[in-house]
């Protein structure tokens, strides 16, 4: 038996079942797209957009570091400071997504306690995890409390230039 498409019966299938069809015809096209664009808007975010906050977000996090290395040395006199992220963690001072090194596309390092006890001085290090893309300012600090930051520079030009970051003359957006 052959299928005229011209033929009433054949009509009044397709009209019964367009509504089930439709969707079928135009998901398996439509529906490749949209994941493609839903997985392009995940994957692929507009990093430049979020330097600005990154840059925010990495000065209060380490101005949190600074006061959580002076609280961990003022409760654990014979320490003195420490290198150890995970260290001021366990003490409660910071929490474990910052203990960890990273957050909003910075790596964040602690360097240069005295290896005889209590450690009077500390290095602090910030830089992007992905220059130009997740940040393009380099921040470091030490025992003094300061915040000096370097534009597209490494951590040597940062403690080198010395240029203080000040928190409030960085527009919030």
């Amino acid at each position: 038996m052959r299928l005229d498409l011209n033929s009433t019966s054949f009509q009044k299938i397709v009209r019964r079942n367009l509504p089930f069809i439709f969707p079928l015809i135009l998901g398996s096209g439509c529906g490749v797209i949209i994941v493609i664009a839903f997985a392009i808007a995940v994957i692929i975010p507009n990093s430049h957009a979020r330097i600005p906050m990154n840059h925010m977000r990495t000065s209060h996090s380490a101005v949190e570091i600074i006061a959580a290395e002076r609280l961990y040395a003022a409760k654990f006199p014979e320490a003195g400071f420490t290198c150890d992220l995970h260290q001021l963690e366990q003490a409660g001072l910071v929490d474990e997504v910052l203990a960890s090194g990273e957050r909003a596309g910075y790596h964040y390092e602690l360097h240069g306690c005295d290896s005889t006890a209590p450690a009077t001085a500390f290095l602090l290090t910030a830089v992007p995890i992905a220059q130009g893309r997740t940040g393009e300012v380099a921040f470091c600090a030490n025992q003094e409390g300061v915040l000096w930051y370097a534009h597209r520079g490494s951590v040597d030009d940062c403690f080198r230039a010395r240029s203080t970051w000040a928190l409030s003359d960085q527009p919030i957006r």
